[in-house]
């Protein structure tokens, strides 16, 4: 697992909703990027679950996971 998982993980798990709303309100989603953020984020859903609901790959989800955490990073650093 990369730092910048470890980080965000770590954030999520210590954040109250107020300081994750604020952040949210930081980032610049696609509507995409800002479902899979709820889904994997806030409601703890797995990448697969996500997959199945958006009807795409655990690949194209990953990816956005990717791109969300690189936008994360610079605003919880």
């Amino acid at each position: 697992m990369s730092e910048s998982v470890k980080t965000v993980n770590k954030f999520f798990r210590e954040a109250d909703k107020v300081s994750v709303n604020v952040l949210k309100a930081k980032m610049l989603l696609s509507d995409r990027q800002s479902i899979i953020f709820d889904m994997y984020y806030l409601r703890g859903n797995d990448v697969g679950f996500i997959a199945d609901s958006l009807c795409v790959s655990g690949i194209v989800i990953n990816r956005e996971l990717y791109k969300i955490r690189k936008k994360i990073m610079p605003l919880i650093e």
